[in-house]
């Protein structure tokens, strides 16, 4: 049995056309998302001091000099010498007042020194910082409203 070219063609035509309306688009409806339970788990985890230092640990400033002192400090920090840490990021921010990685630092250093209205006044003007990324300005927040 000899097949025609025009048959072939509809034939090929016909299976895909039968393949595509067999398809069936799987949408994700909006409550499918458990947002509550979404929330709650953010909500903990901003709350969450140990998760925070780490989250600010991993910002890093944008200039070079800056970023060798966050290191520095961030090795004391992780010894457990909150004076000489503190020093570092002192230093650092008399040299950089536009570093948000600075005011991160330094309101969580106050907040682990039992200082939260200094972690607060830290957080606020590492606010005003232009260059900011949305997760700093986002922890910054967090910081601010510490009292």
């Amino acid at each position: 049995m000899k097949i025609s070219k025009t048959h072939f063609i509809f034939l090929v035509f016909v299976c895909f056309f039968v393949s595509c309306a067999s398809v069936s688009k799987k949408q994700t409806s909006f409550y499918d998302i458990e947002i509550q339970k979404f929330s709650s788990e953010i909500k903990l985890l901003l709350n969450d001091l140990d998760f925070l230092k780490s989250e600010v640990l991993k910002v890093n400033a944008k200039r070079p000099s800056i970023q060798r002192i966050l290191l520095e400090a961030d090795d004391y920090w992780r010894k457990g010498n909150l004076n000489q840490t503190n020093s570092v990021l002192e230093r650092g921010l008399r040299i950089a007042k536009d570093e948000s990685a600075l005011y991160l630092r330094l309101a969580h250093l106050r907040i682990e020194q039992g200082l939260d209205k200094e972690a607060s006044a830290f957080a606020s003007r590492g606010l005003f910082n232009k260059d900011a990324s949305a997760w700093e300005l986002l922890l910054l927040k967090i910081y601010s409203e510490e009292n």
